[in-house]
């Protein structure tokens, strides 16, 4: 298995030459390992999604070489563009769910934009620009199958992404070598409206469904977990039904935050064990988030992860 090449965050891309530009897309990052006979479909933190996701056996067929190893993003389609919030019905799938059934009311679809290796050959060395020219003639796309465009221009590229509601766009180097893991200057994001990933690190009480009330979330500096907010709104019954269930699992006696908040009312702590994708207007001086607003669960990401 192959980690994913991570992306770092900037407020304004740089307008050069030297990168090419993508649509960043809203789902989850993927990559497959498939052959004429076999596919693999895994993420981030190496779980094993392919029996998730039956639509996407389409991918063997695709596929022009014995062999391939592809980097993309699953994306379930609401008005037009990606939704992580409508995919997450996907994501968390439950014990006995009709796969077929939910392919059907929310189809997804794995949009691939890095050919990482092809007949059993390696291509982690191999320039980006060289992998995407070696994309195009391994991989013919299908109804569920898709190659990310890329373009020249930052401007044009951004106009256009913030024109469809795309979540931003990313700038890769020409020249750049797939480096697993790793988050560098070599890719480069800018996102059009904050979104972050957090750990959850406890629930407090209120008047919704099962009495919740919303989450207290945090982010880890170092190997401490710092409380940034919490998040009361972007839930219904069906949410929180998922993270009532989740939350039975991973109880916890006593707070495990550096900075214990002060919350009214009764609250639940939790061991730091879920991650959770929340947008947000901005973060405060204070390190806190202003307007949170839930999205959803994201189980291929693991605490550690969610760091400053």
């Amino acid at each position: 298995m192959i980690e994913p090449m991570l992306s770092k965050n900037v407020d304004r891309l740089p307008a050069s030459k030297d990168y090419v530009y993508e649509i960043k897309l809203d789902g989850q990052r993927t990559i497959s390992e498939v052959s004429k006979t076999s596919m693999l479909l895994y993420t981030r933190s190496f779980q094993r999604v392919t029996d998730k996701y039956p639509e996407l056996t389409e991918l063997r067929k695709c596929i022009k070489g014995k062999s391939a190893i592809l980097d993309g993003e699953i994306v379930a389609i609401s008005d037009g563009i990606p939704s992580f919030q409508l995919l997450q019905q996907r994501m968390n799938l439950r014990p006995g769910s009709n796969l077929n059934k939910l392919a059907e009311d929310i189809p997804v679809l794995y949009y691939v934009f890095d050919l990482l290796a092809l007949n059993g050959k390696p291509l982690l060395r191999t320039p980006l620009i060289e992998r995407k020219a070696l994309l195009l003639k391994a991989l013919a796309p299908s109804d569920t199958i898709k190659i990310v465009p890329y373009f020249d221009s930052r401007d044009v590229t951004i106009e256009k992404a913030q024109e469809f509601g795309y979540e931003g766009v990313v700038a890769k180097k020409r020249d750049s070598f797939y480096c697993p893991g790793e988050r560098s200057n070599l890719w480069l994001k800018q996102k059009f409206q904050e979104t972050d990933s957090f750990v959850i690190a406890g629930w407090m009480e209120g008047g919704r469904s099962k009495n919740f009330g919303a989450l207290l979330i945090a982010k880890y500096r170092g190997k401490q977990l710092q409380y940034v907010g919490r998040v009361g709104t972007g839930f219904n019954d069906r949410t929180i039904s998922i993270l009532m269930e989740e939350f039975e699992k991973i109880a916890a006696p006593k707070s495990r935050l550096l900075n214990n908040p002060n919350i009214p009312g009764k609250v639940h702590w939790l061991k730091p064990r879920l991650v959770t994708e929340v947008k947000f207007k901005q973060w405060t001086d204070g390190k806190f988030l202003r307007a949170p607003v839930y999205l959803g669960l994201r189980k291929e990401l693991r605490p550690m992860d969610c760091k400053f």
